[in-house]
């Protein structure tokens, strides 16, 4: 069965996920939900003002930045789910805050629109790849995106285990380590592809962008400047002199403040090599801490967020960052959106066979 023909089948059974752009009721409802809960809420509240208004500017941009759906169930009035997806890269989408009241079948819903809307309404140029986060003890999501991940196989897609920290900035000191040197990549590097390729594969390399000329996403970043905003990327690679290798790598994106409620528009990817030792992480980390410091220097939250390998977390913690929880990345490459939205759309055939019974 097509894609085309499960979204025509699917929306006969309770109407269609719409796209909504009242952003405060959006967020009324996250709350209502427990979604936005209150210790979210409370790191949240010193900048929601702002958080809001990027919003807002954002789902009004005609390049669609920003988009939000929701869905209803329409016999009790009670069930709803939505989802936000915007654009994190040049040709890269980030799917998120998937809300609902619990109803599996309006969630797989608002799924299969957003995907539909990203493999249809997109170009490849627009929409190569997808990719969103969810924490490896949801199990029903984990179910959902590592069997997805199966079916595609590791060409399409990537499923990879993160820690999530924030390094608070008044904490970094100076980089002790003579023996290493800070490089940085300002376009497509022969020298860094194969390197992340190794860490993290090249699914990863490729939804990133760390393959393309415009590695610092500056042609997306005009888009966004339109609108009084900015999205940006520094991007550093770690050489150890004695050995002239590539150790280590630090790519670091910056992003208006809250499109993600967790502040992953912000994160900064550490990716070090696997065969480090915990002494050698800690002074590569050093050395990455103070180079890419000044690119975070006017974050609101008055931390580096870093995404990372366990081992590298660990050290992390012993320089004083703070682990706020883990993670798993799910990505998704463009030759494989008709089988993502094939694989959503079974779980959702499952439900409806149950409910005929």
């Amino acid at each position: 069965m097509t894609s085309n023909m499960m979204q025509s089948s699917h929306a006969r059974k309770q109407g269609n996920p719409m796209k909504i752009t009242d952003v405060k009721k959006v967020f009324q409802k996250y709350e209502e939900i427990g979604f936005l809960y209150p210790e979210k809420k409370k790191l949240l509240q010193p900048h929601f003002s702002n958080i809001t208004r990027h919003w807002e500017q954002l789902v009004a941009a005609r390049e669609r930045l920003l988009w939000i759906l929701s869905i209803n169930d329409h016999k009790t009035g009670s069930n709803f789910a939505s989802i936000s997806v915007w654009r994190q890269s040049n040709s890269g989408l980030f799917a998120q805050h998937l809300v609902s009241t619990g109803n599996p079948f309006l969630s797989l819903k608002v799924m299969l629109k957003a995907q539909y809307m990203a493999e249809h309404d997109f170009s490849e140029k627009e929409a190569s790849s997808s990719q969103n986060w969810f924490r490896p003890n949801n199990r029903y999501a984990y179910r959902v995106f590592a069997s997805m991940f199966d079916k595609l196989g590791p060409q399409k897609a990537s499923l990879i285990r993160f820690q999530y920290l924030h390094m608070r900035l008044d904490k970094i000191g100076e980089c002790q380590a003579d023996s290493l040197q800070a490089e940085e990549v300002v376009c497509k590097d022969l020298e860094l592809i194969p390197f992340v390729n190794e860490q993290y594969g090249v699914v990863f390399t490729r939804a990133e962008e760390l393959d393309q000329e415009d590695i610092q996403q500056k042609t997306l970043n005009e888009t966004y400047q339109r609108y009084g905003l900015f999205l940006k990327r520094k991007i550093v690679k770690i050489r150890d002199l004695y050995s002239g290798r590539i150790i280590a790598c630090v790519v670091a994106n910056r992003a208006p403040l809250g499109l993600n409620f967790s502040f992953l528009e912000n994160r900064a990817y550490y990716i070090l090599d696997k065969s480090l030792s915990d002494e050698e992480r800690a002074g590569v980390l050093g050395c990455m801490h103070e180079v890419i410091r000044p690119f975070y220097e006017d974050i609101a939250i008055k931390a580096i967020p870093i995404v990372t390998d366990r081992k590298t977390s660990d050290v992390l913690e012993n320089q004083g960052a703070l682990k706020l929880r883990e993670y798993m990345q799910s990505i998704w490459l463009r030759e494989g959106f008709s089988q993502w939205y094939e694989h959503i759309a079974s779980f959702l055939q499952k439900i409806e066979k149950r409910n005929k019974r």
